[in-house]
C-alpha cells in the first residue's frame, strides 16, 4: 500500500504513517504546551458558566514532559473547536485576555493539525488536497481576523467573524466525514 511521491518510487508500507507521526510531534512540540499553559493559568472562575468542561478538556491531556500531550490536543473533536468559538464569543467584552488566549490556542492547534492533514493527503496523492488546503486557509484566516479585531476592540466584527467561522468549521467537518478514511488521517 505504498504511495508515489513526486516520482516512480513507492514507499514501503507503514513509512508514511511513521513520517506523519514524526511530523506531528515536531509541529506540536512546545507551541501548544505554551498556549495551553497560558489558558490554564487564567483562573477557572473567569470561564463562562457552561464552558468549564472545555477548560477541563484542555487540562486533561497534560502529561508532564510528554510529547503525546500536545498530540492529544490535536485529536480533540470538532465539537470542542466549536465550543471554544462559542466561549470566545461569550467572553468578548467580558474577559478579552481569556478570549485572546483561547484564540491563540485554537490558531496554533489548527495550524499544526492542518499541516499534518495536508501532508497526509499529499503523501496519499489525494486529488481533494487542494480544496482541503483552501478550506484550511479560510479557517485560519477567520481565526486570525478574529484575533486582530479582538485586539483592536471591535467586538461586533469579532462576533461576525466567529459566526462565519462556526459555519466554516461545520462545513469542513462535514467534508472530512464525507471522505473515506478521514478519521484514519486524524488519528495518525
Amino acid at each position: 500500500m505504498g504511495q508515489s511521491i513526486d516520482g516512480p518510487e513507492e514507499l514501503p508500507e507503514g513509512v508514511d504513517r511513521d513520517y506523519l507521526r514524526a511530523c506531528r510531534r515536531v509541529l506540536a512540540g512546545g507551541v501548544l504546551a505554551r498556549d495551553r499553559a497560558e489558558v490554564l493559568a487564567i483562573e477557572p472562575g473567569r470561564w463562562p458558566q457552561g464552558a468549564a468542561h472545555l477548560r477541563e478538556k484542555i487540562a486533561m491531556p497534560v502529561r508532564q514532559g510528554s510529547p503525546e500531550a500536545e498530540l492529544e490536543m490535536l485529536d480533540l473533536e470538532p465539537e470542542f473547536q466549536a465550543g471554544l468559538v462559542e466561549t470566545v464569543e461569550l467572553l468578548i467584552g467580558q474577559d478579552d485576555r481569556l478570549a485572546e488566549a483561547l484564540l491563540r490556542l485554537q490558531i496554533d492547534c489548527a495550524r499544526v493539525r492542518y499541516v499534518f492533514e495536508e501532508t497526509a493527503m499529499r503523501l496519499r496523492v489525494d486529488p481533494l488536497r487542494f480544496a482541503h488546503s483552501e478550506s484550511h486557509r479560510r479557517l485560519l484566516q477567520r481565526l486570525s481576523e478574529a484575533r486582530v479585531n479582538l485586539r483592536a476592540g471591535r467586538a461586533d466584527e469579532v462576533r461576525a467573524i466567529l459566526a462565519a467561522l462556526r459555519h466554516d468549521l461545520a462545513e469542513h467537518a462535514r467534508s472530512m466525514d464525507a471522505r473515506s478514511g478521514s478519521r484514519d488521517v486524524a488519528r495518525l
